[in-house]
């Protein structure tokens, strides 16, 4: 076939596919409420006229900056919207350097179809291509495990090539969310009441190890503030910032197996250690007995795929060897143990979540109220879940 002729098919193709008029729309919340804290998420389900006059179904997500006031300062202080938009144009730019090289691996990402700076993001809607979050009280098993934590290698690799050939600045992006003053106030409160909690309403022997967690907002944020400054004489990256299971969604096969893989929400983009990444992910995403029982298993398939990644597009740099991510994993441990404690007890919440955690009353009177003991009523998954994590946190300040 010629070329001109073959031009022409593939004009013609693409003109019939392509949506030329909507005829009805529909707009409803895309996720839960509180699953996605600094953004409203909504499903826009469009009824289309395509190209060849027939009509189809097309669906895409809009996300927008959430509520007013305290939400809304935070999102503008850290330019959450501003942050995802540059990260998404330089994933695109990727997906040419990946046709260019004649990859064939999925993207790790979906398409950003249009935004208007810096509120507002049009994306793809990956359920409507079979991608699914997992159930909302579960952790990931140790298949799920395994493939985001090779995707999370695969994504820091790319980051790292975009950096060395300057599609992406380290330079701009704002310290990881997770050391900001407000936040660490707000966790000293989730930590203050889970001890309260646990005093009140788990066995007496748990009373002397919440006992040594003695914490201030300036000793924490002090301890925390150490973890954030970046040792140049190791490897670093661009972090996703925020990969826990919430943001991560799965493609699976005839027999439910975990297939494909995507990470969402690239708001907290931040320039550090892969490791805090990882500590992030393995403690807010993968069921605890899985991470403690395959730590080294799970540590060895993120280094073989980060280094698989960055050998096939020929990383010209320095390359850090899994005694270094195992070294880094143990350096801010801290940081996981904390995020585990602030964070696991909300995996057990009741759908209702405003009955258990009332924002604005943890705002109003200083952390003193807002969380309903509820919350740490000793479920045996809850104890099982957190109570290493707890007795090891307890004596780093012992």
């Amino acid at each position: 076939m010629e070329k001109e002729i073959l031009e022409c098919v593939l004009k013609r193709n693409w003109k019939d596919s392509t949506p030329v008029k909507v005829v009805s729309m529909e707009v409803v919340p895309a996720v839960a409420n509180d699953v996605n804290f600094l953004s409203t998420v909504k499903r826009y389900n469009l009824k289309v006229i395509l190209g060849n006059g027939r009509t189809a179904k097309k669906s895409f997500f809009v996300k927008t900056s959430s509520g007013e006031g305290t939400v809304s300062n935070f999102t503008e202080k850290l330019s959450t919207f501003k942050t995802e938009v540059k990260m998404y144009e330089a994933l695109q730019e990727f997906e040419y350097i990946m046709e260019e090289s004649q990859d064939s691996d999925d993207v790790l990402w979906c398409q950003m179809i249009y935004h208007i700076p810096y509120s507002c993001i049009v994306m793809e809607d990956l359920k409507a291509k079979g991608f699914y979050m997992i159930e909302r009280r579960g952790l990931f098993d140790l298949e799920h495990s395994k493939l985001a934590i090779h995707a999370l290698g695969r994504y820091h690799g790319i980051s790292k090539i975009l950096e060395e050939r300057g599609l992406l600045s380290p330079q701009g992006f704002q310290p990881w969310f997770i050391f900001d003053e407000e936040v660490v106030k707000i966790a000293l409160w989730a930590i203050n009441a889970m001890v309260e909690g646990i005093k009140k309403m788990w066995d007496p022997s748990w009373t002397p190890i919440v006992d040594k967690i003695k914490l201030t907002k300036e000793s924490l944020f002090q301890k925390l503030k150490a973890f954030s400054e970046l040792d140049e004489t190791k490897f670093n990256l661009l972090n996703h910032g925020d990969c826990h299971k919430n943001n991560i969604v799965f493609k699976y096969d005839w027999d439910k197996r975990p297939i494909g893989i995507k990470l969402v929400d690239f708001q907290m983009i931040h320039y550090g250690s892969p490791c805090l990444d990882l500590n992030y992910f393995m403690y807010l995403s993968i069921e605890p007995s899985v991470r403690r029982e395959n730590f080294n298993l799970l540590i060895k398939t993120y280094h073989d795929s980060l280094l698989n990644t960055l050998n096939k597009y020929q990383y010209r740099g320095n390359k850090p060897d899994l005694e270094e991510i195992l070294a880094g994993m143990e350096k801010y441990n801290f940081v996981g143990l904390y995020l585990h404690l602030t964070r696991y007890p909300n995996l057990f919440m009741s759908e209702d979540v405003g009955k258990q955690i009332d924002i604005q009353k943890l705002l109003e009177t200083g952390g003193k109220e807002g969380y309903a003991l509820e919350l740490f009523k000793p479920d045996p998954a809850l104890v099982d879940g957190m109570g290493a994590e707890l007795k090891s946190f307890a004596e780093t300040l012992s």
